[in-house]
């Protein structure tokens, strides 16, 4: 299902103000550090806009003509340094006087979120995943459980009026931005890293969150794999620890992340075929189907016509009334059902069946109901 969202652009208003000359009056500013080159700049910027300072200044004695250059990226990746920090930022002002050897930079922030917001987040946040996470649980499950938390109690806001991870704690809803900070806090709590991810899907500006699993990288698409209108204790895995290539189908992004080549598919399979994981196979196995993964193995999987009325015939023949196969025929399913019941109608009172598309290619999962005479 594609949403709407309103994504705030990161860093949305710089403005610069003119450069003065030596003559003219310099206001004093007690509270204002001193720095002389740009990466001690960047540094103090980062601390104060962490701090969610509203107001400061900084003197810089280094080169002003490097200064009035630069100063826009500077503030740009002293903003990036924290994921949580960067989506927070509403806007900026910035503003340089200079005289001499030395300039007053002077930075007005607004934030989304309050510094008393945002320690309420991370008050709740950790109750929150103490809670979740249980004893010898593994990074795996932790964001299984996470996951599975923010889908269940978080719904998307049609509204797109609330972008913050406060608000999807408080009121118990957020549009993309939220869902993401929220997961990142969460995440990061657990003991995991992550990363957020902004870019853009069909109806705009869109945000998620990249995962680090035993040093793997994935895509975590929670708000997409939150149902709308929200359905309480369902949740989707459609965006669930996904690859670039698999994420590219519908999302893109330009900004340089880490690269996620891995397919979680194969790592279910390692970690399943591990004997120190014995213990989690239940968990692992449970996972695959959740994910849709188990369809796709070789014993789950029907190709033609014939092998989809050979299924239907042992069902028969073990008088099982329910199953599920994954078949890859999906445009001609509803006639190859109709031949194969049709083909069994002296052993078949009655049968119903439901599909759904499973993948990209054409294959539909397919669930059969039969009465057998």
């Amino acid at each position: 299902m594609r949403k709407l969202l309103a994504l705030v652009v990161l860093l949305t208003i710089v403005i610069a103000a003119g450069v003065f000359s030596e003559s003219e009056w310099l206001p004093v500013y007690a509270d204002s550090q001193k720095v002389s080159n740009l990466a001690q700049l960047e540094n103090i910027i980062a601390k104060k806009v962490q701090g969610r300072e509203e107001e400061f200044t900084v003197t810089y004695s280094g080169d002003g003509k490097e200064l009035s250059k630069k100063l826009p990226d500077v503030i740009k990746q002293a903003i990036a340094v924290d994921d949580y920090t960067a989506y927070i930022v509403d806007s900026y002002l910035y503003s340089i006087r200079s005289w001499s050897n030395s300039a007053k930079i002077k930075l007005t922030v607004a934030y989304r979120e309050t510094p008393e917001q945002t320690a309420k987040v991370d008050l709740l946040v950790k109750q929150k995943v103490k809670s979740l996470i249980k004893p010898g649980m593994n990074d795996h499950q932790k964001v299984k459980a996470i996951h599975d938390w923010i889908v269940f109690n978080v719904a998307y806001d049609t509204s797109l009026k609330r972008y913050t991870a406060y608000e999807a704690l408080i009121d118990g809803k957020a549009v993309c931005q939220g869902y993401a900070l929220l997961t990142h806090k969460m995440l990061e709590e657990a003991g995991i890293t992550g990363r957020i991810i902004e870019g853009t899907v069909a109806s705009g500006d869109h945000a998620w969150n990249l995962v680090n699993l035993n040093g793997n990288w994935y895509h975590l698409d929670v708000t997409w794999d939150d149902p709308v209108p929200d359905q309480g204790k369902k949740a989707s895995y459609g965006y669930y620890l996904k690859t670039d290539a698999q994420m590219r189908a519908d999302h893109k992004w330009t900004r340089s992340y880490p690269k996620a080549a891995t397919d979680y598919q194969d790592t279910l399979a390692k970690l399943i075929a591990r004997p120190s994981e014995a213990s989690r196979v239940p968990f692992y196995r449970n996972l695959e189907k959740q994910l849709g993964i188990v369809w796709l193995k070789p014993e789950h999987t029907v190709a033609t016509a014939q092998q989809l009325k050979q299924r239907i015939s042992e069902a028969v023949k073990a008088k099982e009334k329910k199953f599920t196969v994954r078949y890859l025929r999906g445009k001609q399913v509803e006639k190859d059902l109709k031949t194969a019941m049709t083909a069994l109608s002296s052993s078949i009172a009655s049968y119903s069946a439901s599909y759904q598309t499973i993948g990209t290619d054409g294959a539909v999962l397919l669930e059969i109901t039969i009465e057998l005479r």
